[in-house]
C-alpha cells in the first residue's frame, strides 16, 4: 500500500469520522438532549432564516420587475433605496394579506357563533322530539319530563369540583397552565425574534452570502468549494420554485372550489374559499382545518348543505392530491407528477408535517443533483467515444 501523504490523511480522516459516529452512537440519549438545547438557543435564527428565504421571493420579484427603472438609474442615491423600499413593501404586502385573511374569516366566524347561541334552543327541542319518538316507537320506560325541565344539580357539582380539585390536581392544572403559557410566549417571542433576523437578513443578504463565501472558500479545498457552490445553486432554486408552486396550488384550489360552491349553491362562498386556500398551504392539517371551518360556517345555516360540501370539498383534495398538487408543484420543481408523490408519502412516513414540507423540494434538489452529474457522464462518454473513432481514423489512414 502506498503511505503518502494524502492517503494517510484520507485514512486519519476516515479513522476519525468512525470514531465521531461510534462516539454517538453510544451516547444518543445525550446527543438528543444537547440537539433539543441548541435548537431551543438558535430557534429564532432558524425562525429568521426560513422567513427570509420565503420573503426574499416576492423582494426579488419587486425589486427586479417593479423598481427595474431605479435599480438601473445611475445615481447612487437612488440605487440605495431600491432595498428599502422593496423590503418594506414586501413586509406590508405580507402583514396586509394575513390581516385581509383574519378580517374576511374572524366576522363570518363571529357570525356562526352567535348563530349557534340563538339556535340552539330550537335544535335542542328538535332532538328532544326525536328522542321522545323513538321512545314512544320502541316503547321504552322513560322519563321525558326531565328533557324538557334540564336543571342543573349545583351541589352536585360542586362535590365533584372540591373532589377533582384536590392540592396534587390543583398543582397539575398550575403546571399545566404555565408550561402552556410559556410554551405559547415563547412561540410567539421565537416569531417576533425570528422576523426581525430576517429583515436584517434580507437587508444585508450580498454581504452575508458574499461572507459566507469567503468564509468556506478559505476553509475547503476549490474543487469542494465550487461543489459546494453548486449544490447550494440547486438546492435554492428548488426550495424557491417549491413555494412558488405551492402558493400556485393554493390559488387554483381557491378558485376552483369557490366555482364549484357557487354552481351548488353553498353558502358564503368566497369567504369558505379563501379559508380553503389559505389552509391549503400548511401541509397535512392545513386542509383538514379549511374543511372543518367551511362545514362549520355552513353547518350554522343548513346541515344538510354542510354535508354535501364536506363531500365536494373531499373530492376537490383528492382531486388536487392526485393531479394538480403534482402537476403544478411538480412543474414548477421540475419533477415528474409520480416523484412528487412519492417525495411526500415517503417524508410523511420519516418525518411527519416537515417531512412532508421538505420533502418535494428536497427530492427535487437531489433528483437535480443527479440529472446534472448523468448528463455530465453522457457527455465523457461522447468526447471518449469521438476521441477513440477520431484515432480510429488516423489510424487508417496510416496503416493502408
Amino acid at each position: 500500500m502506498d503511505f503518502s501523504k494524502k492517503n494517510i490523511k484520507t485514512i486519519l480522516g476516515l479513522i476519525s469520522f468512525a470514531i465521531v459516529v461510534f462516539t454517538i452512537s453510544q451516547n444518543l440519549s445525550v446527543v438528543a438532549i444537547v440537539w433539543a438545547k441548541l435548537l431551543k438557543i438558535l430557534a429564532p435564527v432558524i425562525v429568521g432564516f426560513c422567513l427570509a428565504f420565503i420573503l426574499n421571493i416576492p423582494m426579488t420579484i419587486i425589486e427586479k420587475k417593479l423598481l427595474s427603472p431605479m435599480s438601473k438609474s445611475n445615481k447612487k442615491i437612488v440605487n440605495k433605496f431600491v432595498r428599502p423600499i422593496s423590503l418594506l413593501l414586501t413586509i406590508v404586502l405580507s402583514l396586509g394579506f394575513i390581516a385581509l385573511m383574519l378580517f374576511a374569516i374572524i366576522p363570518q366566524l363571529k357570525n356562526s357563533f352567535e348563530l349557534i347561541a340563538e339556535r340552539v334552543p330550537q335544535y335542542y327541542k328538535s332532538i328532544v322530539l326525536f328522542v321522545e319518538k323513538l321512545i314512544t316507537k320502541f316503547n321504552i320506560d322513560f322519563d321525558t319530563s326531565m328533557l324538557h325541565n334540564p336543571s342543573v344539580n349545583i351541589d352536585k357539582f360542586v362535590a365533584m369540583a372540591d373532589k377533582y380539585l384536590t392540592f396534587e390536581n390543583t398543582n397539575s392544572i398550575v403546571n399545566t397552565t404555565f408550561s402552556f403559557t410559556s410554551s405559547l410566549v415563547s412561540g410567539f417571542t421565537n416569531i417576533l425574534l425570528g422576523l426581525i433576523v430576517s429583515i436584517y437578513m434580507l437587508a444585508e443578504k450580498e454581504k452575508i452570502l458574499s461572507f459566507a463565501k469567503k468564509f468556506f472558500h478559505a476553509l475547503l479545498p476549490e474543487k469542494a468549494f465550487d461543489k459546494g457552490c453548486e449544490i447550494c445553486n440547486i438546492t435554492s432554486t428548488s426550495f424557491s420554485s417549491f413555494i412558488g408552486g405551492q402558493f400556485t396550488d393554493a390559488f387554483v384550489l381557491a378558485i376552483l372550489c369557490f366555482i364549484g360552491m357557487s354552481i351548488f349553491r353553498f353558502p358564503n362562498a368566497a369567504v369558505i374559499s379563501v379559508i380553503i386556500g389559505v389552509t391549503a398551504l400548511i401541509p397535512v392539517i392545513g386542509p383538514l382545518i379549511g374543511e372543518f371551518v367551511g362545514c362549520f360556517i355552513i353547518f350554522m345555516e343548513s346541515p344538510i348543505k354542510a354535508l354535501f360540501f364536506l363531500v365536494f370539498v373531499l373530492i376537490l383534495q383528492a382531486i388536487d392530491n392526485n393531479f394538480i398538487y403534482p402537476k403544478i408543484v411538480g412543474k414548477s420543481v421540475g419533477l415528474p407528477g409520480i416523484i412528487v408523490l412519492i417525495a411526500v408519502i415517503i417524508g410523511g412516513n420519516l418525518g411527519g408535517i416537515m417531512g412532508i414540507l421538505l420533502g418535494v423540494p428536497t427530492a427535487s434538489a437531489i433528483y437535480a443533483i443527479i440529472t446534472k452529474w448523468l448528463n455530465s457522464k453522457k457527455e465523457n462518454i461522447t468526447v471518449a467515444e469521438e476521441n477513440d473513432d477520431e484515432q480510429a481514423t488516423v489510424s487508417e489512414q496510416i496503416i493502408p
